[in-house]
């Protein structure tokens, strides 16, 4: 079962690159962008096809002050739109990745950070689209993009020289088609870019009995990807301590699978021994849940929705899931300190409807113990 192939990044060697580079400087900008300047500062680039980067004074596309960046390109099947800054100067120690980003309609939102080696760290965004988005991750939160390489295998924040946010729709075959397709032109917006030394509201906590509780959607925006096209949004949880919940709502009219990509690759799970989800459902469906490893190697581990239980834990030992035979692995066996995403997807096909032919299920919290 082929869900979605890993988000490789195209190299900048391999890829035709719209440059927009700053009037002055021979010195690499601060990594501080808040776009307030007659001219557009630092070195700015895309793989997006016919595309402009420039900046705005249009009031309804900027976040605060007069300016803001806006990135304009023509949707290509294959073809990502990732807009990079490089080179930049972080002051200090940098601690957080700081942004507000907008795009008209539902987009996967790919953002992160390189190192001046090459190796780059990334996370996600789901933006239903027309609304600001303003973001604050912590740097520690990052994890290692699938196919980059780093000699110590941790994100050396000193050394960080460029900063990346891309749209992650019209990858090309599987991983398009669970992603989304756009077609025409497209627009983003980005305000007040900056690498900061203050600390971020942390996604990942450790619970009451020592687990570690990878996300409980508790804020927006919600840092995941979209798979099939599913309307997500926050609802209420099951309470006591968990007050809000990820709903994901779902037809037969798109992709065959619905559900989220959410990023695990930076945490240490080596000394855990299974993974939990806390859900909810509207309607009996089967679930695979899927483990993807740094390689593509996918482990699967399958389950039906039960409405009739309300809210339940559903806990699944790491030695349970099983290779995807659509993948292969060189020792066959699930290696946690190579986890990269957690996958849930739901499949329509075999999902029961409600009367209006769409069906929801909830999750308010992902941990492991």
């Amino acid at each position: 079962m082929l869900i979605t192939r890993p988000l490789r990044l195209p190299a900048a060697a391999g890829v035709l690159l719209l440059v927009a580079a700053c009037a002055c400087a021979q010195e690499p900008p601060v990594a501080h962008f808040d776009f307030e300047q007659d001219e557009l500062v630092g070195a700015w680039s895309t793989t997006a096809c016919e595309a402009t980067i420039a900046l705005t004074r249009e009031r309804a596309n900027v976040r605060s002050g007069a300016g803001a960046l806006e990135l304009s390109w023509e949707a290509t099947e294959g073809r990502l739109a990732i807009l990079t800054v490089s080179p930049v100067q972080p002051q200090g120690r940098p601690r957080s990745l700081r942004f507000s980003v907008k795009l008209p309609g539902p987009s996967p939102v790919m953002y992160g950070v390189r190192e001046a080696d090459g190796s780059s760290y990334q996370g996600y965004l789901y933006t239903p689209g027309g609304v600001w988005h303003d973001l604050a991750v912590d740097l520690d939160e990052l994890m290692l993009t699938e196919g980059s390489q780093d000699e110590n295998g941790r994100l050396d924040v000193r050394q960080i020289n460029g900063i990346m946010v891309a749209d992650l729709s019209n990858l090309s075959g599987e991983a398009g088609a669970s992603l989304g397709i756009k077609t025409g032109r497209q627009q983003m917006w980005l305000d007040d870019i900056t690498l900061s030394d203050e600390l971020a509201p942390h996604r990942s906590t450790r619970g009451p009995e020592g687990e570690a509780i990878i996300d409980d959607f508790e804020r927006l925006p919600l840092l995941c990807l979209p798979i099939g096209a599913p309307a997500l949004t926050l609802a209420e949880g099951p309470g006591d301590g968990d007050a809000s919940a990820l709903r994901i709502e779902y037809d037969r009219e798109h992709y065959r699978w619905a559900g989220f990509v959410g990023a695990v690759g930076y945490l240490d799970l080596t000394k855990r021994s299974q993974i939990c989800l806390r859900l909810r459902a509207g309607q009996a469906a089967p679930v695979t849940v899927v483990l993807e490893e740094r390689d593509g190697t996918k482990y699967v581990f399958r389950h039906r929705l039960d409405p009739s239980k309300g809210w339940y834990d559903l806990c699944m030992p790491f030695a349970k899931f099983k290779l995807d035979p659509q993948t292969a692995d060189e020792n066959e066996q699930l290696d946690l300190d190579q986890l990269r995403v957690i996958i849930p997807v739901l499949d329509t096909r075999r999902a029961e409807l409600g009367e209006d032919g769409r069906g929801a299920w909830e999750i308010s919290r992902i941990w492991a113990e």
